[in-house]
């Protein structure tokens, strides 16, 4: 459940691809960019403190096209990030800013007839506390596969999870998509993407789509509840306009309502929790990706 942006990207560039004729030559192998995304207060509620939440997220990524085929592909990935999440009445710590860097190896392959398959693992590690992964790592698995049912119409299957930092989930993948045209296309895939777009042209998209955002991390030891576990997760709506050119640059703005979601902090064991509710927010953001 982790940051998806540059997965989904890749898995709907690579989905066109099959419909262009081109040799290894003309894709840009090597890939850098960066997204940033930034949330006004949100009101915490059904706690006796109150106060506002503030989310902000930036990073900066790396990534390799390793063919296998021209329908099988590797994507290992290496992301620097940073979080604030600024909670201005939080009782347990004080810690606002947080950096962890992200090591990643996808796999994409259409070579199964009228099947699409994703595979990804990631590892992410608090840059603060690089000598102990252990308390600070956390490990993301993600299987995703569609199958054509019809020519404009792909169901979606699979599973996404975390294991690290004392606790550890499995969600289902389920869904559909739906293409009556080459300029339209509607999907609902749970838990991780859902959207309504326009395609223009080759290069020009307009969509409206809604944003998961979730988070888990552990604070330092050096806060009134040392080692302090919390879980920030929330969902929005959101105006998206894009500009691509075909596995080579890409750049897409975005803004909209975040409908708030549910923030938790425990102790140093996963015990002992306390829970609150997140309200609305407006947010907004731009992703840049460039292929070499």
């Amino acid at each position: 459940m982790r940051k998806f942006f540059l997965f989904f990207f890749l898995s709907c560039a690579l989905y066109s691809q099959e419909e262009h004729s081109f040799s290894y030559w003309d894709i840009h192998p090597i890939h850098g960019g960066g997204n940033v995304i930034r949330l006004t207060g949100a009101n915490v509620t059904d706690n006796p403190y109150g106060g506002d939440i503030y989310y902000r997220k930036s990073n900066a990524f790396v990534y390799m096209l390793l063919p296998i085929s021209m329908k099988s592909y590797f994507f290992p990935r290496v992301e620097w990030n940073t979080f604030t999440l600024n909670w201005n009445k939080n009782p347990k710590f004080n810690q606002t800013h947080f950096y962890y860097v992200q090591f990643a190896l996808t796999f994409y392959t259409s070579a199964i007839d009228d099947w699409r398959w994703i595979v990804r693992g990631e590892y992410n590690l608090d840059t603060e506390h690089f000598n102990n992964p252990s308390q600070y790592g956390l490990f993301t698995g993600l299987l995703w596969g569609a199958y054509q049912i019809h020519r404009k119409w792909h169901y979606h299957l699979g599973a996404v999870g975390y294991a690290g930092m004392r606790g550890q989930q499995i969600y289902p993948i389920i869904g559909a998509d739906y293409a009556p045209n080459k300029q339209w296309t509607f999907q609902f895939v749970f838990p991780i993407e859902y959207y309504a777009e326009y395609k223009l042209d080759e290069h020009w998209r307009f969509s409206l789509r809604g944003r998961p955002l979730k988070e888990r991390f552990r604070t330092g030891k050096n806060q009134l509840q040392p080692r302090s576990i919390f879980s920030y997760s929330s969902i929005g709506t959101e105006l998206n306009i894009k500009y691509e050119e075909f596995m080579h640059f890409e750049v897409e703005v975005f803004g909209g309502c975040n409908f708030g979601g549910s923030f938790y902090i425990k102790d140093a064991k996963n015990k002992n929790p306390l829970y609150t509710d997140v309200g609305l927010s407006a947010y907004g953001g731009a992703t840049l990706n460039y292929g070499f």
